[in-house]
């Protein structure tokens, strides 16, 4: 027998800012570059961090990859963030396993950008060690 995705892997479609949290203990929460995009901006990072963090079951994984400031009116807005930045909110019953970032990229025109640009990416990667459950 052939085990696909669907059999080991639940999509689930849902804002996860929005109401209480889903009740889901996961292996695995991931984003991918959402946190910079301006309609996301009205919320603290801190609080898609945090909500994110109360969906990883002991024992799993926490992973997101980012957009690092590279503008100078990009330090001034605390969704493009660093590894630095991330760090203090995995205390406590976490373990960062791993932070990269990348040099200086150029991106070429596309939908909603409509010149070249600039970006420097980053990854975090980190593990739920706590099996307190006090902050859920």
């Amino acid at each position: 027998m052939t085990w696909g995705p669907h059999e080991r892997v639940e999509v689930v479609e849902d804002d996860f800012l929005d109401g209480e949290p889903l009740g889901l203990q996961c292996d695995a929460v991931w984003t991918s570059c959402s946190w910079h995009y301006s309609a996301n901006h009205h919320r603290p990072l801190g609080e898609f961090v945090n909500r994110m963090q109360r969906l990883v079951r002991p024992g799993g994984v926490f992973g997101a990859e980012f957009m690092m400031p590279v503008e100078r009116r990009h330090h001034m807005i605390e969704h493009y963030t660093s590894p630095e930045r991330l760090h203090p909110h995995f205390i406590g019953g976490w373990e960062v396993l791993l932070t990269l970032r990348t040099t200086e990229f150029t991106e070429r025109a596309h939908v909603g950008q409509l010149h070249d640009h600039t970006h420097r990416m980053g990854l975090l990667l980190a593990a739920q060690t706590s099996t307190l459950t006090d902050h859920f």
